[in-house]
């Protein structure tokens, strides 16, 4: 009986005239976009997504001890969280506003972490809220990862990371004078930014903008592969 074998790796012209399957270590098949929007990794139950409350965030700016929005995959995990994108949804105006971009953060090497107020921890104090699964059927946080939507206080300040393409003009965040406005603001980051264990990432500004965001994290926390 013929026997499928799918090896890691682009279909290259070594391969030949060979029935061999290229796979990625994920487990997809060798196509850019791991089949079809990342449907077959959403339906294998690995496919979550991180939300502020209704309510949402004022982005704090970058590069300080105090953040919002944080994502911290731990060393224990085992995962790798690849974020797929992030969607914004302005909801109030908490001061006079400003204009500025929202970026998001990066800190390295992160060991430890406390729930309440401490020392000696690399995240001195968060506030823990639960992912939710993108297949409706699926109860409970099994993303690996530590979720921390409101306020966190870190040790060390976290570095900028990449730029999130999206900012607010001053106009933008005016509610009364210009009448209701409609936004779409989404950040396709297509696997682009990746926690690895000892990472986390936050959702910050290069400004004090005083608006205040709800933000969805969404993203796949698969196995960490073995690329050797």
């Amino acid at each position: 009986m013929p026997i499928l074998q799918a090896r890691p790796g682009a279909q290259t012209p070594k391969d030949q005239s060979y029935p061999d399957v290229r796979g990625g270590s994920w487990g997809e098949l060798g196509t850019s976009d791991m089949s079809g929007f990342f449907a077959e990794q959403v339906a294998r139950g690995n496919g979550y997504v991180f939300s502020s409350a209704l309510a949402g965030v004022v982005p704090i700016v970058a590069t300080t001890t105090n953040n919002k929005m944080l994502l911290y995959n731990p060393p224990t995990s085992g995962r790798v969280f690849l974020v797929q994108r992030v969607a914004f949804g302005r909801t109030a105006v908490a001061a006079t506003p400003l204009e500025g971009s929202i970026v998001y953060n990066r800190a390295q090497n992160i060991q430890t972490a406390s729930t309440a107020a401490g020392t000696g921890n690399d995240i001195v104090s968060y506030t823990k809220a639960d992912g939710v699964n993108l297949r409706g059927d699926i109860v409970g946080d099994g993303s690996g990862l530590f979720f921390a939507p409101a306020a966190s206080v870190l040790t060390a300040a976290p570095t900028l990371w990449a730029a999130s393409g999206v900012a607010q003009t001053a106009d933008d965040a005016i509610t009364s004078a210009q009448g209701p406005c409609v936004q779409y603001l989404v950040d396709w980051v297509w696997g682009l930014l990746q926690l690895w264990p000892g990472t986390l990432m936050s959702v910050g500004s290069a400004a004090a903008i005083a608006t205040a965001y709800t933000v969805s994290i969404y993203g796949l926390s698969l196995p960490k592969p073995d690329f050797a």
